[in-house]
């Protein structure tokens, strides 16, 4: 369990229930020789890094590749619709007023996150929401790229290249560029990991409205 606060439309603070893994730490131990290794790399080690992956992959996509139970506390705007703050929203489980636990009879929500009551809500008034979201299985793509980017964060020592550079000369001769993280469009410096993420970025605009960015 998490605990969480936060601003997105209106404000939020609440708790979410991670209900599974970005991959599993036999996975994990089998995709590389080195990470085989528990002594080089105790199963905490690995267990800390797999939550870093899976943290930064959501940062970077905006989406849940793992299934999460959130609950949070929203503020109502003077329409009908409350926004969680969360894409890929598949379950409404349940909605707490001012007056106590709500019929949810007419109560429906989107993928986009947003929450549609049968009537007004009046502004000011604030509704706890419990609803699910994100992937209900990790895509194959997405979970082969959490393991490369695994084994990139814990094996970097390996390659001898600073972590700053930009480029370098190999011994043998040649010049090349790298793809650094945070430059020219890439996320975590690795191109076969960014190019499936950048798959999955959310776009309001494309994914819930269907119109060009």
């Amino acid at each position: 369990m998490s605990w969480q606060a936060g601003q997105t439309a209106t404000d939020t603070t609440g708790f979410e229930v991670v209900g599974g893994y970005l991959f599993t730490l036999p996975e994990a131990r089998g995709s590389d020789m080195d990470l085989a290794d528990s002594a080089r790399f105790p199963t905490a080690e690995l267990k800390h890094y797999r939550d870093v992956v899976t943290d930064e992959f959501e940062t970077i996509t905006t989406r849940s590749f793992v299934p999460r139970t959130a609950r949070v506390e929203v503020e109502a705007d003077g329409t009908s619709s409350l926004y969680l703050g969360h894409f890929d929203v598949t379950a409404l489980k349940g909605v707490d007023g001012p007056s106590g636990a709500e019929d949810m009879t007419g109560w429906t929500v989107d993928p986009s996150g947003f929450v549609k009551a049968p009537f007004e809500l009046r502004e000011g008034d604030r509704y706890t929401v419990t609803f699910r979201y994100g992937f209900g299985q990790v895509p194959e793509d997405v979970k082969r790229a959490g393991l490369l980017r695994l084994r990139s964060v814990l094996t970097a020592e390996r390659s001898g290249i600073p972590d700053r550079a930009t480029a370098f000369v190999a011994a043998e001769g040649g010049n090349f560029t790298l793809a650094t993280a945070g430059r020219n469009g890439w996320e975590t410096g690795i191109p076969e990991v960014d190019a499936v993420l950048k798959r999955y970025q959310f776009s309001i605009f494309y994914d819930v409205f269907g119109v060009a960015r």
